[in-house]
């Protein structure tokens, strides 16, 4: 199996080398293609690129799976999607997945993550449990295993009124890139938003009870402006179907008006109650097992 990773760049030269560390130190039984998408940065990025780029195959930086393959290019783009789009223009993979240049994989994610697509075909698309960290890479909390109703995601249910569906440790078939398309260049904020939409309406999304990845909340980042992200969320939902008045009333109520460190979760694992979902269950890299559950996520790891 071939897993094809794409970074969009754009003067992320103080964290890049994180991420592309930890993509390319990834082990296991599967190929890696490594793609690079950088916006003309004039803050050292090119330089870390080029020092990547002689190193990997050496003792200084041994592969570590079946083979790697890296690339990169730095030209004008006209933002986060664009790049996006042409990384994955370029990728010949099995499996897809982005990881932005402040964000990192954890050791182990990618051997997870081609295991569970190997050991059970009929999943299309899966997502792992996203950790967080500050600008100065210390943890600041390691998340939980969230689950994901089709027919919510269809509906744009998640990233608006209910949690999100946190884009670094999402991984899916080639296929399902293909069968939607390009990101529309229109979106500006919200790129993953419009693509869960798109995904949802081909497959369930499940979710592996292990973290993969870790987003790092930095000042004036992009997700930091979670109004415009609301606001371009609605404008795509509005242009998919129509939202149900109840469930909007109610997780205004849950989200607005109540803690989420107390009523709130009372209040969603009272109104899933009677919902069931599947996860993958992941003791480790070789061993898992698909599990069923009622609830809206699974408690830590």
């Amino acid at each position: 199996m071939k897993i094809s990773i794409v970074t969009p760049s754009d003067t992320k030269g103080r964290y890049i080398s994180e991420t592309i560390k930890s993509v390319l130190s990834q082990e296991g039984s599967f190929y890696l293609e490594y793609i690079v998408i950088d916006n003309c940065s004039h803050d050292g990025t090119i330089d870390i690129l080029r020092e990547y780029e002689e190193l990997l195959g050496t003792d200084a930086f041994p592969v570590r799976c079946l083979g790697v393959s890296f690339r990169w290019l730095s030209e004008a783009d006209s933002g986060l999607y664009h790049a996006i789009n042409k990384g994955f223009s370029m990728a010949t993979g099995d499996v897809y997945a982005w990881i932005n240049a402040d964000d990192i994989y954890l050791p182990g994610a990618l051997a997870l993550v081609a295991h569970s697509f190997l050991q059970f075909p009929g999943i299309a698309w899966l997502k792992g449990i996203t950790s967080y960290m500050d600008a100065s890479s210390l943890p600041t909390s390691s998340g939980c295993c969230y689950l994901y109703d089709q027919a919510w995601l269809q509906d744009g249910t998640y990233g608006r009124e209910a949690y999100f569906v946190q884009q670094d440790s999402v991984f899916w078939r080639a296929e399902m890139w293909q069968s939607c398309g390009a990101i529309p260049g229109e979106i500006r904020v919200a790129g993953d938003y419009w693509l869960w939409i798109q995904f949802s309406r081909l497959a369930p999304l499940y979710s592996i009870n292990r973290i993969v990845s870790c987003f790092r909340k930095t000042v004036g980042q992009l997700s930091e402006d979670v109004h415009s992200y609301r606001e371009e969320c609605r404008r795509i939902a509005c242009g998919t179907m129509d939202f149900d008045l109840f469930k909007r009333k109610l997780f205004f109520y849950i989200e607005r008006r109540l803690s989420v460190c107390t009523g709130s979760n009372a209040l969603y694992r009272l109104f899933w109650a009677r919902r069931t979902h599947q996860y993958i269950d992941a003791a480790d890299s070789e061993n898992m097992e698909l599990r069923t559950t009622k609830g809206y996520f699974v408690e830590g790891v």
